[in-house]
C-alpha cells in the first residue's frame, strides 16, 4: 500500500487506489474527530473502512484492510488532517458536540 497515492481526502472521506501484481485495490474510508484537547491543541481521529474492493481479472471482490493497513491509513490521514484542524472541520465538530452535550444535559 502506497499512502502517497491518497487520491482524495475531504472533511470525512478518503479514497485510496493502488495496484499490486495486477490486483487493483479501491479503498474508501470515512474518518471523524474522536476528541480534542484544547489545552494541548491536540486532536484524535477515528477511521472506518467503507466499500473496499479488490479487482482480480476484472472481477470485483470485497476486501477489508488488515489491522496494520488500517493503522497506516489512520496515520496518513492524521498527518494531513492534524496540520489543518480547522480546515478539516474541527470548529464545526466542536460546535456540534457542544450542542449534543447541551441537549442531553437538558433531557
Amino acid at each position: 500500500m502506497n499512502l502517497e497515492d491518497l487520491e482524495f481526502i475531504d472533511r470525512n472521506n478518503v479514497c485510496l487506489y493502488y495496484e499490486i501484481d495486477k490486483i487493483e485495490f479501491h479503498l474508501n474510508f470515512t474518518w471523524e474527530f474522536l476528541n480534542y484537547n484544547e489545552d494541548e491543541g491536540e486532536a484524535k481521529i477515528d477511521v472506518y473502512a467503507e466499500n473496499c474492493q479488490q479487482w482480480i481479472n476484472g472481477v470485483c471482490h470485497p476486501y477489508f484492510p488488515t489491522n496494520q493497513e488500517m493503522r497506516e491509513v489512520k496515520s496518513a490521514i492524521e498527518d494531513i488532517v492534524l496540520q489543518d484542524l480547522n480546515g478539516y472541520g474541527l470548529d464545526e465538530w466542536l460546535e456540534s458536540r457542544e450542542l449534543d452535550d447541551n441537549y442531553f444535559d437538558e433531557n
